[in-house]
């Protein structure tokens, strides 16, 4: 469950950065901003996302995905070699599966935002000023703080971009890589895109609301 809510927080912060406008601005302010307003959004209608999934689906698709750079991401999980190896067909097919796993991994798990405060360290910047990490402290209602560590890479459309999320520690990338480069490596790239797709199909099925019980779905 913790793991759980740490994502969650994760998200939210990730909203904020999302309003970023494209000027290369200090990032940490625009989040400072916009955490605030997306916070409010998000307590206001809870009970929404907890029975319209495709609601809180929605408002992940519509702050956060345009605000990360999922090929940057799909080639660091896959790793030069299979991203190579893989056709361009089999790329495309891994960045759309790989979205939607985050669509179904954190779009139900919005409500279990309760307005805990978040602050934001200053943005630390690479020497040629082009990739930076602004680091978010999230106090929860019990326990210690939370870590988040947001690497941000400054692209060609004059916008800074999201390449990886670090949570304790723990980076989303790497984590990822490790999962699917082993099961590439057991099953091929084919074999893991149609797992992937099984897997993103079951997710959105367990979050349908339906008036029938469990055992009469077919």
């Amino acid at each position: 469950m913790k793991r759980i809510i740490n994502q969650v927080l994760a998200v939210l912060v990730l909203f904020g950065l999302s309003q970023t406008v494209m000027a290369k601005e200090d990032p940490k302010i625009h989040m400072e901003e916009v955490t605030k307003q997306i916070s409010a959004e998000i307590l206001s209608n809870k009970e929404r996302i907890k029975t319209d999934s495709e609601y809180a689906k929605g408002l992940i698709e519509q702050y956060l995905l345009p605000e990360v750079d999922t090929e940057y991401m799909a080639k660091r999980i896959l790793g030069r070699q299979y991203w190579e190896e893989s056709t361009e067909a089999q790329r495309k097919t891994f960045i759309q599966e790989f979205i939607s796993l985050l669509l179904n991994s954190y779009a139900k798990g919005l409500a279990n935002y309760d307005g805990q405060p978040i602050t934001y360290e200053e943005t630390q910047y690479s020497t040629s000023g082009n990739t930076a990490n602004v680091r978010s402290v999230i106090i929860p209602q019990e326990g210690e703080p939370i870590l988040i560590d947001y690497r941000l890479k400054y692209g060609s459309d004059d916008k800074w971009l999201v390449t990886d999320v670090i949570i304790e520690g723990v980076s989303m990338a790497k984590s990822y890589a490790t999962q699917y480069r082993e099961r590439i490596a057991q099953v091929g790239i084919e074999a893991t895109l149609k797992e992937l797709a099984e897997e993103n199909k079951k997710a959105k099925s367990a979050t349908e609301i339906s008036d029938e019980a469990p055992n009469e779905k077919s």
